[in-house]
């Protein structure tokens, strides 16, 4: 009995209408590149916590790695925060502070622009889904008057009028609104700490370039097992060099 009474609410052509609707609308807004950066990002909505806190552990790591060997080994660094390592990598291969801080501000404002992208994918889908809803329901209503004759015919249109409206509110306020606030959520904290984070790495490469000027161009040193500096992440202790 409850099957049954579940079966009534799914219409694979009212679903239809507005599932592919919504996702067409929001390929032709976005291209089909931010519809699949939309829908590469769902993946943030389960985050891990405490991701802030292992980006600065792994800050400062690079920023010790620095000061020791120098800033061309600063991509030495952990790989388990893709951005601190980004940065890192940034300040071993580029050549002079003002161009680094450059090389960082297009690195934030590349992060702040994929995020936006796909915040604005949900948003355009949460926008398109009532209206695609109501269209179902016109077609629906077109359908009714059409069919006046057949009390069949009129069930099965009112069901189209109705389910469309029905799947129009649950895309637009069950699904990808509350994904797009709940990315923005996240992605205005990954905006924060990434924030300082590029601020504190370009405050230790100008120490070092003002310390250090001779040696900038060319202390990225040939690895040498038996001089390197092994970290474990997250807490772990330094291990003690070979």
């Amino acid at each position: 009995m409850m099957a049954m009474e579940i079966s009534q609410y799914f219409d694979p052509a009212a679903l239809a209408l507005v599932g592919l609707g919504c996702l067409l609308i929001a390929a032709i807004q976005n291209g089909a590149g931010g519809l699949a950066i939309g829908f590469a990002s769902l993946p943030r909505l389960f985050r891990r916590r405490g991701e802030g806190e292992q980006a600065r552990l792994a800050t400062l790591i690079v920023e010790d790695i620095v000061k020791r060997r120098g800033i061309g080994c600063a991509d030495r660094g952990p790989p388990s925060c893709t951005f601190t390592h980004d940065v890192g990598e940034l300040m071993s291969n580029t050549k002079g502070y003002d161009a680094l801080a450059r090389a960082v501000a297009r690195l934030l404002d590349a992060h702040e622009a994929r995020r936006a992208r796909a915040i604005q994918v949900w948003n355009d889908i949460a926008d398109a889904a009532p209206a695609l809803g109501m269209l179902g329901t016109v077609v629906g209503l077109v359908q009714i008057f059409a069919r006046m004759e057949s009390v069949a015919g009129v069930g099965a249109a009112m069901a189209l009028c109705l389910l469309t409206s029905l799947y129009g509110l649950v895309f637009a306020h069950l699904i990808a609104g509350p994904i797009a606030r709940r990315l923005a959520l996240f992605g205005a904290q990954d905006a924060a700490w990434q924030s300082d984070i590029g601020d504190r790495l370009l405050e230790v490469a100008r120490d070092e370039y003002r310390e250090r000027p001779a040696d900038n161009s060319t202390s990225n040193p040939a690895s040498n097992p038996d001089d390197s500096v092994v970290y474990v992440m997250p807490h772990a202790h330094r291990a003690h060099a070979r």
